[in-house]
């Protein structure tokens, strides 16, 4: 019988026919029908009584073992996977902390302009200030109060969002330096918000 293996060594195809062409990255070998699981180094065909726990093992003294190469292509999708973990954790926190997830996204697009506006009223008191102007009319509220209320929220948001993102990025860089899947595993992923002044 032909036993055609993939370019990880795994037992693909058994055919009884020797074929013409294999695909690129594929390697065949004539032997006999395997009693459990194939792998192959290309010279010998080793026959395990299970399964590989994925394609990136191969078999190491009798046992299957995790290759070198295997080994490192998956602890970069475990990175991977966990630094969207981490991304999606911190835009949580940000939401959480902020208030920014009880309110609906249109209004939540106008706070970069709040903040502009209420930082140039801070500045300048006669400053234009249209979108503060018009959200004080339709609250029936003072202009100079909302004002001020919006100067102090968009810079606690400010503060917030540096504190957070500085956080984030220094374990985005510990996980990018995990050597390990246990090191990958002992980063905790947490966020504080920052002191107040």
């Amino acid at each position: 019988m032909y036993l055609i293996f993939n370019s990880a060594g795994h037992l693909e195809q058994i055919r009884a026919d020797q074929p013409v062409k294999l695909s690129p990255g594929f390697f065949l070998l004539e032997a006999d029908i395997p009693k459990g699981y194939a792998w192959s180094d290309g010279k010998v065909i080793y026959d395990m009584d299970s399964p590989p726990p994925n394609l990136n093992y191969q078999v190491v003294d009798g046992q299957w073992a995790i290759n070198t190469v295997g080994a490192t292509a998956m602890l970069e999708s475990f990175k991977s996977d966990k630094i969207v973990v981490l991304n999606a954790a911190a835009q949580d926190f940000i939401n959480q902390q902020s208030g920014a997830n009880m309110v609906p996204d249109f209004e939540f697009a106008t706070w970069p302009l709040q903040a502009t506006e209420a930082k140039a009223w801070a500045a300048d008191k006669s400053a234009v200030t249209p979108i503060l102007d018009g959200i004080a009319a339709a609250r029936g509220m003072e202009p100079d109060k909302l004002k001020a209320a919006a100067l102090r929220k968009a810079l606690a948001y400010s503060a917030l969002s540096a504190h957070v993102a500085g956080q984030r990025q220094a374990l985005q860089s510990k996980i990018e330096a995990a050597k390990t899947q246990a090191a990958l595993d002992k980063i905790v992923i947490a966020f504080t918000a920052p002191e107040a002044v």
